[in-house]
């Protein structure tokens, strides 16, 4: 498994725009694939997704913020289109999605049908 990037926070956004996992150089920026289809960036952990790709679409957290969390949310903008929408639909479409995965691959696995 590579390692995730380091890097600048100011240097995210070709980051997100790639959908390539990383973190900033005080890990309070970063992102990640939670599944092979969810894509997540995160300040200050888990519990404030700032954007969420779902394979489909970009979601985005419109919740007012701190001054650093809100230089987060500007330096990953994906300048592609969003929904915005609440700090709480995000978490839990994000926790729901995971779920549904880890339910989908047990159940692949159980009918053995998992490769």
């Amino acid at each position: 498994m590579s390692k995730t990037p380091r890097i600048n926070g100011r240097m995210a956004r070709p980051y997100v725009q790639a959908k390539k996992a990383f973190t900033n150089s005080n890990n309070q920026l970063y992102a990640v694939w939670h599944t092979p289809l969810l894509y997540v960036v995160y300040s200050y952990g888990e519990h404030w997704p700032l954007f969420v790709w779902d394979g489909f679409d970009w979601y985005e957290n419109e919740d007012r913020c701190s001054p650093t969390t809100t230089r987060h949310r500007s330096v990953t903008n994906p300048y592609a289109h969003t929904t915005k929408v609440s700090c709480e639909w995000l978490k839990t479409f994000v926790s729901t999605y995971r779920n549904n995965h880890r339910l989908m691959e047990q159940f692949q696995r159980d009918m053995g049908l998992a490769a």
